[in-house]
Formats: structure tokens, C-alpha cells, sequence
């Protein structure tokens, strides 16, 4: 609920900066290039998000939420229309974040954590495959999302950052 909440949030800032722009994906999105996801596996992911908005303040810690998600054609088609490729960027919200249509539930199904004080973020347990990392941080009607895509084998351990800057 905490991370719905924090999605609406984002919508809503969007909106207030009068930007609302509604996007189709043309790729359904199909459980079954994902049900992977679901496995437990022996890889690891950490990593450092900090995030630079617009006037200059560099924001980080336990307010801030990382996303893990599988790579499929329709989060490929979904975050190159965010981030205009599907290797990595940021954005600002004052830019205006896209609602997309259709927007499956199952879609959502990502594996989520917060940050330490520190900025720091750890899965563990992933099974091998192509995932998202995406570190929302926003606050004061500013910051925005780092988009990053990793691909990590069998006992591997990947140490990423994220930040804009």
C-alpha cells in the first residue's frame, strides 16, 4: 500500500506541473516471459542510489524506494518511453511522468525495497536473468527516477549505481 501510495503521489506532482500525457504499449505483457522472476536463485544486487533534481540538491536514504523488475518486451517498450532507451537514465518529475495504457496489474508485480540511511539497497536470492533497477526519490514536488538494466548470472553479485550525476 505504502508503494501505491508513493506512485499516486508521483502521478499527482506530474499532473500539478501540467503534464499528463497518456501512452498506448503496442507489446501485451506476458507472464509467461517473466515467470522466471518468481524463481529463487544464488545472485545478489547492491548498490547506491542518489538523485541530483533540477536545483542542484542531492537527495538520498531511507525515503527512498528501489524497484527490481523482470525485462520484457513491454517494460522494454514502457521505459524507453520514459527514459528514451532501455539501458539506463533519469528523469524529473517536473518533466511529467506518462500513464500508460493498457497498464496490467501483473505489471506491478516487482520486487521492491527502501534505501538505508546511507542510500545503499540490496536483493538477494535472484535467479539468472535480465531485471530493472529503477530508484524513485522524490519530495518536495521534485526528484524523479534512475532507470538502469542489469543482467546477472547464477552466484553473481552486481554492485550498481544510481545516481543522476
Amino acid at each position: 500500500m505504502k508503494y501505491k501510495s508513493l506512485l499516486v503521489a508521483l502521478i499527482a506532482i506530474s499532473y500539478s506541473y501540467g503534464q499528463e500525457k497518456i501512452i498506448t504499449i503496442k507489446n501485451k505483457f506476458d507472464y509467461e516471459e517473466v515467470k522466471w522472476f518468481k524463481n529463487s536463485g544464488k545472485g545478489k544486487i547492491k548498490g547506491t542510489a542518489k538523485f541530483k533534481s533540477k536545483q542542484g540538491e542531492v537527495r538520498f536514504g531511507e525515503e527512498f524506494r528501489i524497484e527490481l523488475m523482470p525485462s520484457c518486451s513491454y517494460t522494454e517498450e514502457r521505459l524507453n518511453n520514459i527514459y528514451s532507451n532501455t539501458s539506463s537514465g533519469a528523469v524529473f518529475v517536473e518533466d511529467g511522468i506518462p500513464k500508460f495504457t493498457p497498464d496490467p496489474e501483473a505489471y506491478h508485480d516487482t520486487k521492491k525495497t527502501m534505501c538505508n540511511q546511507n542510500g545503499e539497497f540490496e536483493y538477494r536470492n535472484l535467479p539468472s536473468g535480465d531485471y530493472y533497477l529503477i530508484a524513485f526519490m522524490l519530495w518536495d514536488k521534485t526528484g524523479g527516477g534512475i532507470m538502469k538494466k542489469i543482467t546477472i548470472n547464477e552466484n553473481e553479485t552486481k554492485t550498481v549505481e544510481l545516481i543522476n550525476f
